[in-house]
This record gives structure tokens, sequence and C-alpha cells, in this order.
């Protein structure tokens, strides 16, 4: 229980800080649609390699493509 205490922790403050900086880079134009979804990919590489890795680490990657993701459809959506 301990451990996944702690996962839990780290993706929610993982996903809260790289969403809001997302939407701010994009916000302030230093972040593109393209770049976006090319961040995008190569989060979810660094996934899928994080698999093999440790569940540590999986979870920050976790939440890392979760909030581009989220981020990518809100912009789409134009919610920001």
């Amino acid at each position: 229980m301990f451990f996944e205490e702690i996962q839990n922790e780290i993706y929610d403050s993982t996903f809260d800080a790289v969403y809001y900086a997302l939407l701010e880079e994009y916000k302030e134009g230093r972040l593109t649609i393209e770049a976006l979804t090319t961040n995008i990919e190569e989060q979810q590489q660094i996934l899928l390699n994080g698999l093999f890795e440790g569940e540590t680490k999986f979870a920050y990657a976790n939440a890392t493509v979760d909030a581009h993701q989220y981020a990518f459809a809100m912009i789409k959506k134009e919610l920001v």
C-alpha cells in the first residue's frame, strides 16, 4: 500500500506540473500542436521503456504522457 501511495503522489504532482506548463507554453506561443504531437510520441516511447525500468519511473512517464494528451485535447477543443 505504501508504494502505491508514493506512485499516486508522483503521478499527481507530475501530471499537474507538466499539464499546466504545457498550457502556459501554448498560450505564450512557445508550443505548437506539431511539437506537442512529437512530444507525445517521444513520451510514449519513454513510457514503454519505463515498463522495463521500474514502477516509479513508469508512474512518472505515465503522468507525463497523460498530461501531454490532456493538454492536446483541451487545446484542440479550444478550452484553454
